[in-house]
């Protein structure tokens, strides 16, 4: 499983102790990570790209922009609030990725509803917990089979109709019809 990982570039002097402690149990989960944390997230840029993004803030964003793109999931550590992170964090819920916000402040999880929005205000003491859960959950969400199916034209069109009420396509609704089925369980 792909993860992207960030964490506020303000907030380091405060923070990095605890955004170090992310990473570490980020890695002791066995996903591959990209990050600025780990200065590996510029290798995501081709060429042209690095090229064309002379301006190193361009860049950056770029980079962070494609790794969100790239990864199955990703995880902010968001104890120092930040506009950047929020937008970042927003990018990777509208591509339907699982986004984990970490905090030693507040768990952001009552005020955000989103089925791919997770939050927890964690310590040194249950950051394994938190982020086992999360990787757990994602490594079971992650859309990797592919299955195809025939209907008749009827129910072909109240699939439509009943995604295009939710303003979702067929596929999400099929999922989400699974997903609330499966909560009965």
């Amino acid at each position: 499983m792909e993860v992207f990982y960030t964490a506020s570039y303000s907030g380091k002097e405060k923070y990095q102790k605890y955004y170090d402690l992310v990473l570490k149990t980020l890695e002791a989960c066995e996903v591959e990570i990209i990050s600025p944390e780990k200065g590996n997230y510029l290798g995501i840029l081709t060429k042209a790209e690095l090229t064309r993004f002379k301006d190193p803030k361009l860049r950056h964003y770029e980079a962070i922009r494609k790794g969100i793109l790239w990864a199955d999931s990703a995880v902010f550590e968001i104890s120092n609030e930040d506009f950047q992170l929020g937008h970042e964090a927003t990018l990777a819920l509208q591509s339907k990725k699982h986004v984990l916000c970490l905090s030693v402040n507040e768990d952001f999880s009552e005020k955000i509803k989103n089925r791919y929005f997770h939050a927890a205000k964690y310590n040194q003491f249950n950051i394994e917990e938190v982020i086992e859960h999360f990787v757990k959950k994602v490594k079971g969400e992650v859309l990797d089979v592919r299955f195809n199916m025939f209907l008749s034209q009827r129910q072909i069109a109240y699939l439509e109709a009943s995604a295009q009420k939710r303003g979702i396509n067929k596929s999400e609704y099929l999922r989400m019809l699974i997903d609330e089925d499966r909560r009965g369980e």
